[in-house]
């Protein structure tokens, strides 16, 4: 199987760690990471991908009833301001 080679930074902590490992086992840094790859990583992905999202904002969102209530209104303000501020225009002229 054809190889890709793929640069990470790693924290100090996690070389600290790659150093013990490689101390401790018969295999290198790089095997470690692979090995630790191939067993975990699958589990990694499904943990974050499956997982509710977090809020960005301790505020609750607005009921969906509440929200369309509030665009409806926004829709027809908006429209009254736009048509005010064509009214208050007035006609172009090219002698400004």
């Amino acid at each position: 199987m054809a190889t890709k080679p793929v640069p990470v930074r790693f924290d100090p902590e996690i070389l600290s760690l790659l150093r013990e490992g490689s101390r401790r086992t018969p295999h290198k840094k790089q095997e470690l990471i692979r090995i630790t790859l191939r067993r975990h990583l699958a589990s990694v992905i499904e943990s974050e991908a499956s997982g509710e999202r977090k809020r960005l904002t301790n505020i609750t969102p607005w009921p969906e009833d509440e929200l369309r209530k509030a665009y409806r209104r926004l829709g027809r303000e908006w429209d009254q301001i736009e048509d005010l501020a064509i009214v208050a225009q007035g006609k172009p002229s090219f002698e400004d």
